[in-house]
């Protein structure tokens, strides 16, 4: 029998999904699948250790397709609430462990670089990019940046964090952009799913509003037309972003 990939409704007295008929509306499906999974795992409902349902059972359970349910497991297991584990299933972590430790647990690219690489060269290159950025930014272009900022506080209010690692990366893209040096976007862009994953790295709900703060205060220095802040407030954010998640980088003055 084949799988369906949308979460389309099923034949009348059968149990379906809502119909999606875009990618926000996907997106909003999935995070909600993952809201409703991790209260269920705070709850106590999956004990710690202990594998969940079966993905077709589990979709079921939370009428969504099985698609939708592994982009919301792959998120939980983002943020270190769950640990896929392939041939075996999905395993509950501690939460509270997860929010006191606030390590990097999953890294999808241990293979190459560590996280800490993939910060280090943020720190150096990105807050060059910022320093650039404020000696040309245009108003619309500060204007795009406060929208972001805006969307990002909306994110955090709502502890979306799919929403919350997309916005984020937008914001740094944007800056990147706006530096007008193509080959610092090249090289953004060429590592984009890496520096996507070091947005995701598990955070707790209450630090979520420290980065907003930070983002603000580069911001301001572009606001400001302050080349030297810029560069100040990006490495700032960067070095505590990195510090958040329990990695330490070189600091440079």
């Amino acid at each position: 029998m084949t799988e369906q990939s949308q979460d389309t409704p099923l034949a009348s007295g059968q149990t379906g999904a809502p119909a999606e008929d875009s990618a926000g509306s996907v997106a909003t499906v999935a995070q909600t699948a993952v809201e409703r999974l991790r209260r269920m795992i705070e709850a106590g409902e999956f004990a710690v250790g202990e594998a969940l349902m079966p993905q077709r059972q589990l979709a079921r359970e939370l009428n969504v397709s099985r698609a939708t349910l592994r982009e919301a497991l792959s998120i939980l297991a983002t943020v270190g609430l769950v640990s896929i584990e392939p041939g075996r299933g999905t395993f509950v972590r501690d939460p509270s462990a997860v929010a006191e430790s606030g390590s990097a647990m999953s890294w999808r690219f241990s293979a190459r670089y560590s996280p800490a690489e993939v910060y280090q060269v943020r720190y150096i290159a990105e807050s060059q990019a910022a320093q650039l950025a404020a000696m040309t930014l245009t108003a619309p272009e500060i204007n795009l940046l406060k929208d972001n900022l805006q969307a990002f506080r909306s994110a955090a209010q709502t502890f979306d964090v799919e929403a919350f690692a997309r916005v984020d990366f937008e914001f740094h893209a944007m800056i990147m952009r706006f530096s007008r040096n193509r080959l610092l976007c090249d090289i953004h862009h060429s590592f984009a799913k890496v520096l996507i994953e070091s947005t995701k790295l598990p955070i707790t709900r209450e630090k979520l509003w420290d980065p907003v703060a930070e983002h603000e205060r580069v911001i301001e220095a572009f606001v400001m037309n302050d080349p030297e802040g810029a560069g100040y407030y990006m490495r700032r954010h960067l070095s505590r972003t990195a510090h958040r998640v329990g990695i330490s980088i070189v600091e440079l003055v």
